[in-house]
């Protein structure tokens, strides 16, 4: 079976480096990396020409910025049956595709595989996934996906594409990946999560600051947009609950912790994401 591997890029250089070396390792050579280039220079294109006689690799040019949409080109440049969405600064282990291989070979029901991610140390610093192994469901989908952890098999190459108004560059600043499972778990497509297995993504650090208020409200903003899709859209009630905990511990944390801006902005976000966002066809 043939990976696609679809990575758009904006203003990261040396990152890329390790991620294209950790395909080089791969146990599993059947893969081809789509590269969708956004920056104003030819930076990554130099990075990617070192690799091309030892990765099927496939390089775009697009001037657009937008993580949704240029994932969204990649798609319509792949040709594998199992696609996945490295960022341009993750590391998978040398068998990280093999295992997702094995998987869907030994488990035809299935069509989404996810893992764990942590940093280089194995903390999870980037983001606290769930430690063991289960289901994928709307219930503990934000516990068991990231965009770089998941890989679907799209047996008959009919690929589903992401809503581009969501995450980064859109008009809500987030929640594309979240988006994209939960739409796939609507249409009847299983999942499991391997705790145990994991792609590295190193931390961020975000200083204090006007930009950083503005990005996490951005980032509420998508998890709100996200949120009212699946409860008034796809009438997926139960994830009522998931926006209300999260609601209620940003208000817990307003009150409680000393880091007020994030939860306050974030607050904001979450309830104007759900307020403005609209079905394309409204």
């Amino acid at each position: 079976m043939l990976v696609s591997l679809i990575m758009p890029t904006l203003n990261r250089y040396e990152d890329i480096d390790l991620l294209i070396e950790s395909l080089v390792n791969q146990t599993y050579k059947n893969f081809e990396l789509i590269v969708v280039d956004q920056n104003d220079n030819d930076k990554v294109k130099t990075i990617v020409d070192k690799y091309v006689d030892k990765v099927d690799v496939k390089y775009i040019k697009n001037d657009k910025i937008g993580l949704s949409y240029n994932r969204n080109i990649g798609i319509d440049m792949a040709k594998g049956q199992i696609i996945g969405f490295p960022d341009d600064d993750c590391v998978y282990e040398h068998d990280t595709l093999e295992k997702v291989i094995r998987f869907f070979e030994e488990n035809i029901d299935y069509k989404i595989y996810s893992c764990k991610t942590m940093d280089q140390n194995k903390v999870d610093a980037f983001k606290a996934m769930y430690n063991g192994t289960c289901e994928i469901s709307s219930l503990n989908v934000l516990d068991t996906i990231t965009s770089i952890t998941f890989f679907i098999n799209f047996k008959d190459n009919n690929y589903t594409k992401f809503d581009e108004k969501l995450g980064v560059g859109g008009t809500f600043g987030s929640g594309e990946e979240i988006d994209y499972i939960l739409n796939l778990l609507s249409k009847g497509y299983k999942g499991r999560y391997f705790g145990d297995d994991i792609i590295y993504h190193p931390a961020k650090k975000h200083s204090k600051s006007k930009e950083k208020y503005q990005r996490d409200y951005n980032y509420g903003r998508g998890f709100g947009a996200l949120c009212k899709k699946q409860i008034v859209y796809r009438k997926d009630y139960k994830f009522i609950k998931v926006m209300s905990s999260k609601l209620v511990r940003n208000l817990g944390g307003f009150i409680l912790s000393s880091n007020r801006d994030y939860h306050s902005a974030t607050i904001k976000g979450r309830l104007n994401g759900f307020k403005q966002y609209k079905n394309s066809e409204e």
